[in-house]
């Protein structure tokens, strides 16, 4: 079993192939995975959201585990929690951005609240929590931004505007839309905890 597990939600628009990366599918996005050409460990859900011959392909791919309708947690919760116990370290919800806000809140709050290991992408974003310590932040995509969750102390080089030891609240949110200017950022938390977003425009494919 690979450290790390992709779990594939319904807004998933061209997957990425991850090396060395399991791969689970959540509601619809099991469906979605499937029709994409990728191998499911399992599917989860309780799947409203696919059609009867839909689910029998889920079926016949991987063992599926339905969830009941009316239930506390939601289908990605369940499925991070699934992944956890299964002993995953690394943990990536793709596709759970975008669509209805209330989903898009749930999996952000799921992230600052809940799993801060936990890394959210789709096909133009890739959200994670960033705690104490030194990291070197590839580019992915055009922006990155961040956004303090308490007061925080950090310092950005290697971007077009670099910040030292500056201070950010919770209310600030200037340090969003930098760029990355090389092949990564060098990122320090000096105190505190940040949501950083890597982000690009949605152009139209």
């Amino acid at each position: 079993m690979s450290e790390t597990v992709m779990l594939i939600a319904a807004r998933a628009k061209c997957i990425p192939h991850l090396p060395n990366c399991d791969v689970i599918g959540i509601d619809r996005g099991a469906y979605l995975a499937i029709q994409a050409g990728f191998t499911l460990t399992c599917a989860i859900g309780d799947f409203d959201s696919v059609n009867e011959t839909e689910l029998m392909q889920i079926q016949a791919h991987c063992p599926l585990f339905q969830l009941p309708t009316h239930k506390d947690e939601t289908d990605s919760e369940k499925g991070i929690q699934y992944a956890l116990d299964q002993g995953y370290r690394n943990i990536i919800l793709y596709g759970g951005l975008g669509g209805r806000m209330d989903h898009t809140l749930a999996n952000l709050y799921l992230l600052m609240h809940r799993y801060p290991s936990l890394i959210l992408m789709d096909e133009h974003h890739l959200i994670r929590c960033l705690t104490k310590g030194v990291y070197q932040i590839p580019k992915y995509f055009t922006y990155l931004s961040f956004l303090a969750l308490c007061d925080t102390v950090i310092s950005e080089s290697g971007v077009a505007y670099p910040l030292t030891q500056r201070k950010i609240t919770p209310s600030d949110i200037y340090p969003i839309s930098n760029e990355i200017q090389a092949d990564f950022a060098q990122i320090e938390i000096h105190e505190g905890s940040v949501i950083m977003i890597q982000c690009e425009d949605e152009h139209p494919r």
